[in-house]
């Protein structure tokens, strides 16, 4: 004889999406802008997937601002 249980509760799905601008002006009427973004799926609680991802972008928009201004000189 078989053991009835209850089904286990379907993981929680989510998608996470996080986007961050950086904007200098360069003087002269000119400006630059750095935009880094990530959209990620996952499973359980979305906070532990959208620390993920904003520490992600957020590393990288430090990464392209550096290259950024030595490309220009500023």
């Amino acid at each position: 004889m078989s053991q009835l249980t209850e089904p286990a509760a379907p993981a929680l799905l989510h998608r996470v999406k996080y986007q961050i601008s950086y904007k200098k002006n360069l003087g002269n009427f000119e400006n630059t802008e750095i935009s880094v973004g990530l959209e990620q799926d996952g499973k359980g609680h979305p906070d532990a997937t959208f620390a993920k991802v904003r520490g992600w972008v957020e590393e990288n928009l430090e990464v392209c601002i550096k290259d950024v201004s030595e490309a220009l000189g500023a």
